[in-house]
Formats: structure tokens, C-alpha cells, sequence
């Protein structure tokens, strides 16, 4: 067995942090329940689009987003309502000047920036050019959001390709345990169907040409997606002071780096063996108690196979989803929205389907359809990013 990286800290790891409020939107829904609600059906948000002559998976309600006629880029329209949401079901008021943020994306506005370079004559005589320069920034995202809150608590903007919003989850919990924060929010957003991002997806054969299939003997790549998803932390003494609903703990966390090549794992898994141990072992939980796990599931014949690989080795029993087949590959939102629907799976003892499957191309228990699990106690959220960035989040049911 692998050793973990570096042993932790235990007491500074004794403030116990749990989630008290949920936002999401998705191409499936525009709100938290309804996207679970429709996860649980087994509904895709996945079209085929003609002109692209590629399967998206757009959010269709804001086809008629302007850039021009409005303040916000379409990433950060789509994370304003999701922050927004969760405050709301966290039971919180604006503004909150002593709460921690944690905003992570991975393009950003980069959907903007190639309008702007596409049309700069449109921008600039419009006399909206620096303004609009300002709004293509990555600091932009956070920074709204900061305003939006009005705190003057620690703003942090991790990227870490495909597991940045793991890496959110984790400096979030990190500022409510270095006792920095009793509050933190970690939110994730992207909106990156755009012609450069979809050409060097193509460039390297990575998205499907006619549907995603998770998991499958089908599986032949992922489609892009839109989202964003957001998570309200608080420590328990918090939580328990204002008498909050919680959805569960954040028990800890593994984060490794394959550095191995720039686009594909290191075929031996042995940092993300490794990111899985230190999971667990912060955590303080076993690898036969994981209920359910949330695979970063991108339908593509290598991170399929290497994911299948990681969970014959460790968790031969839990049961197994992938969402992507529902939501798109969201980029760097994608495992917020996922980590979301560990918390939701883990608030009503439902286990989502793996949306998109076919025929089960590993042996492992893969979810064909919604299923009850009583007895449900951990889940875990699976997040591999570009670079060999390996991102693993522990949940469990507040006791």
C-alpha cells in the first residue's frame, strides 16, 4: 500500500465544518432542487447543436444573455445566482462582511475576452471598452462576488483545471479551521462554449461526437457544458448558533499533482492512489464505509478507465455515478455541482443514476437508476484537472 505525501495536523483539523446552504444551476435546471429532481430521473440537458455539428450541453434560458446590455459576463450571471440562492437556503442577509469567499473557475471570462477580440470596434465605440476589458479579468469573478457580499474577509480565486472546485471546497474549510472565518463560501462558474475552448478539445480527441456515455463500452468523450454551483461553510458552533438545517460535514480532503504530462494522468495512479489516502485518512473514515461516490466520469477511454481502475483498488463495494452525462462537462465548476449532489444524496439517502450509460464497460457497482440507501453515511467527489491534478472531497452525514 502507498504512503500518504505528508501526515496532517489533527488538531488543527478539530473544528468541524458543515454545509448549510446549497445553490446550483445547470443545463438541466436553473435551481438546486429542480436539477436534483431532474438528476434523479435520469434528464439530460445534453442537444446536439447543428452549427457546431457537437453535442453541448447549453443553458437555454440565457440565450438571450447580452454582454453588452448588461453588467455581468455570462460566467458571473450564472454564479451571482447561484451564491444568491444559497445564502437564501442558508438563511443568511447581505451583506456579510465577515464572510470567507472562495470563487474558482477554469476559463473565466474567457468567452468574453474572444467576443472582444472578435469585435473591437463594436466594444470601443460603444465606449464600453474599459469597462468591458476589466469584466474579461479572472479577478473579476471573485471580485464580484466580494462586492456582492460586501466582506472584507480573505477572497481567494484557486485554478486548477477540471478540480478547481475541490481546491475551493478545501481553502474554504481551511479558512473556518485556521479560525479566520466561522462562515465561508465556495463557489465555482463556467460558461466556456466558446470556438477556441471547443478547438482545443478537438485538437486532442477528447469530445464526443454524438453522446456521452460515462462509463460505458459506448463512451467516446464528454460534451461542454455550462454551470455553476455554490457551497455556504460554517463552522458547527456557527451552524448550531443560528440554529441552521445542514446538509452535512466537509470531512476532509486529498490534492495531489501527477506532474507527469500536460493533458494526460500518470498511467500508474499513483498520485491520485495517493490523494485518495490522504482523503481518507483526514477524513478519518474507512474505505469500506464510502457509500457513494461521485466519479469525475468524463466518458472519455482514459480517465474512465483509470478512475474504474482507483475504485476497483480501494472501493470495491461503494456504489458509483457520474453526472456529466446530465450536466455536461462543466469545466471548472464541474465539481462543485457534483459536490453538491453528494450533499443532496446525502440529505435524502438517494443515489443518483450515472446518466448516459449504456453498456458497463467496468466491474464495479455503477448506478443505472435512482436508487434508495438508507443507510447511507459518506460520500466522496472525484476531480482530475489538466496538469495531473488530482482533487478528492470527503462528505458525510452530521451526526
Amino acid at each position: 500500500m502507498l504512503l500518504s505525501m505528508k501526515s496532517w495536523d489533527k488538531e488543527s483539523e478539530q473544528t468541524t465544518v458543515v454545509v448549510t446552504g446549497i445553490g446550483m444551476i445547470t443545463a438541466i435546471a436553473n435551481d438546486r432542487e429542480s436539477t436534483w429532481q431532474q438528476l434523479l430521473q435520469g434528464k439530460s440537458g445534453i442537444k446536439f447543436d447543428p452549427k457546431l455539428r457537437l453535442p453541448i450541453a447549453r443553458i437555454e434560458d440565457l440565450d438571450q444573455f447580452s454582454e453588452v446590455s448588461r453588467s455581468q459576463t455570462r460566467s458571473e450571471y450564472l454564479l451571482q445566482n447561484v451564491v444568491l440562492e444559497a445564502i437564501a437556503d442558508a438563511k443568511l442577509e447581505l451583506p456579510l462582511p465577515d464572510c470567507g469567499l472562495v470563487i474558482g473557475s477554469s476559463r473565466s471570462n474567457q468567452r468574453e475576452l474572444e467576443l472582444l477580440l472578435d469585435h473591437p470596434d463594436q466594444r470601443l465605440n460603444q465606449n464600453l471598452f474599459p469597462n468591458y476589458w476589466w469584466h474579461c479579468q479572472a479577478a473579476h469573478l471573485s471580485a464580484q462576488i466580494a462586492h456582492l457580499l460586501q466582506t472584507q474577509a480573505p477572497v481567494l480565486a484557486p485554478m486548477a483545471a477540471c478540480a478547481t472546485a475541490n481546491w475551493s471546497i478545501a481553502q474554504a474549510c481551511e479558512l473556518i479551521r485556521s479560525g479566520q472565518c466561522d462562515l465561508a463560501i465556495a463557489g465555482a462558474t463556467d460558461a466556456a462554449i466558446t470556438p477556441l475552448t471547443i478547438a482545443g478539445f478537438q485538437k486532442i480527441g477528447v469530445l464526443a461526437p454524438s453522446g456521452v456515455y460515462p462509463m460505458s463500452q459506448e463512451r467516446e468523450g464528454f460534451a461542454l457544458g455550462e454551470g455553476a454551483a455554490a457551497l455556504v461553510l460554517e463552522s458547527l458552533e456557527s451552524a448550531k448558533n443560528r440554529g441552521s438545517r445542514i446538509y452535512g460535514e466537509v470531512l476532509g480532503w486529498g490534492i495531489t499533482n501527477d506532474a507527469y504530462h500536460a493533458t494526460s494522468p500518470n498511467p500508474d495512479n499513483a498520485m491520485a492512489a495517493i490523494a485518495i489516502q490522504d482523503c481518507l485518512g483526514r477524513s478519518q473514515i474507512n474505505a469500506n464505509q464510502v457509500g457513494y461516490i461521485n466519479v469525475h466520469g468524463t466518458a472519455t477511454p482514459i480517465n474512465d478507465a483509470r478512475e474504474a481502475e482507483l475504485i476497483q483498488r480501494f472501493f470495491a463495494d461503494s456504489a458509483v455515478s457520474a453526472t456529466k452525462g446530465a450536466t455536461g462537462h462543466t469545466l471548472g465548476a464541474t465539481g462543485m455541482i457534483e459536490a453538491a449532489v453528494c450533499l443532496l444524496a446525502l440529505r435524502d439517502r438517494l443515489l443518483p443514476p450515472c446518466v448516459g450509460l449504456q453498456t458497463p464497460a467496468f466491474n464495479i457497482n455503477l448506478i443505472q437508476k435512482a436508487t434508495r440507501s438508507p443507510d447511507l453515511q459518506y460520500a466522496l467527489n472525484f476531480s482530475f484537472g489538466f496538469g495531473g491534478q488530482n482533487a478528492i472531497v470527503a462528505f458525510g452525514q452530521y451526526q
